[in-house]
Formats: C-alpha cells, sequence, structure tokens
C-alpha cells in the first residue's frame, strides 16, 4: 500500500544537470545511505526555504543560500569558541548586569525581538560576541548602530532607545 507521500513523487528528467555535481550527488547519497532522490528533495526544499518569495531573482537566491552557508560555517566555527549561545525565544529583554555575570561572551540566536537594555560600548564589545537571525534588536542610544551590526548577520531592524 502506498503512502500519500509516494503518491506526490514522479520520475522526472532534468536537462543540461552538469555531470561533475550529479556524480557528487550520487557519491554523497550512497555515504549517507539515502537514494539520489532523497538528496534532491531535500537540497531542492532547503534552497525553496532559503529563497523565500516566489518569483525572487535567481541571483538574489544564490546570494541568500550562499549567505546561509556561510553563516553555517561561522555557526559552526564560534561552537568551538568558549561563548554563551542563548537562543531560540520569541522576546528576551538583557541588561548590562545579566551579560557581565554571564562571565563570557554570549551570541544571541533565533530571537524575534532581542532588547539589550543600558549596555554601554564596552559590555557590548567585551561581552556581546554575535547577534544572529533576530527579527528586532532593541539597542540604547548610546550605542553606535553600525558598530553594532558589525556583530550582526540576519538581523531584520534595529530600534534605538533612549
Amino acid at each position: 500500500m502506498s503512502s500519500q507521500n509516494d503518491q506526490n513523487k514522479k520520475t522526472i528528467t532534468v536537462r543540461g544537470v552538469d555531470g561533475e555535481l550529479y556524480k557528487r550527488i550520487v557519491n554523497f547519497a550512497r555515504e549517507s545511505g539515502k537514494t539520489v532522490g532523497e538528496v534532491m528533495n531535500q537540497a531542492m526544499s532547503t534552497f525553496l526555504s532559503i529563497t523565500g518569495k516566489a518569483g525572487e531573482k535567481i541571483d538574489d537566491a544564490i546570494y541568500k543560500a550562499k549567505e546561509t552557508g556561510r553563516a553555517f560555517i561561522e555557526g559552526f566555527n564560534e561552537s568551538r569558541k568558549d561563548i554563551l549561545v542563548v537562543s531560540d525565544m520569541v522576546e528576551l529583554t538583557a541588561n548590562k548586569n545579566e551579560i557581565i555575570s554571564a562571565g563570557k561572551p554570549i551570541s544571541f540566536r533565533n530571537i524575534k525581538r532581542l532588547v539589550l537594555e543600558d549596555i554601554d560600548e564596552q559590555t557590548f564589545d567585551n561581552y556581546i560576541d554575535s547577534i544572529i537571525n533576530v527579527d528586532e534588536l532593541v539597542i540604547p542610544r548610546s550605542l553606535n548602530k553600525f558598530k553594532v551590526l558589525q556583530k550582526c548577520r540576519f538581523v531584520k531592524s534595529i530600534t534605538q532607545v533612549p
């Protein structure tokens, strides 16, 4: 008996596929114990989730894919550093004393709204390692936005408050 998922699968021929890339996919599939179809489905799904909107230019999609890959590698390298990772939250407010009491640099990741209260430049420089994938970052006016941006990746908006 076939499942609903099997009914959505079909044989497809694609012209113009780079032979060397296809060989690499086949080898990857063998090494991972998956079929070429499973690997291609995952690759296409990942690519489409990165590109976002329908009608987006292919160059923009490729740029986003490369940036996501670069961020993944940076994240992997950061994981070897002695930092505290604070992640996967809807909203977080952190003040200077809390950040300093962590005792090591902090990487804030995957947070919808991050509010950094009463943070001065020295505290920011010494205790904030990175801010990655934050929809809204709220910082005090005392911080230079461009200095903050140097530690940010995939931050949608920055708001300064008095």
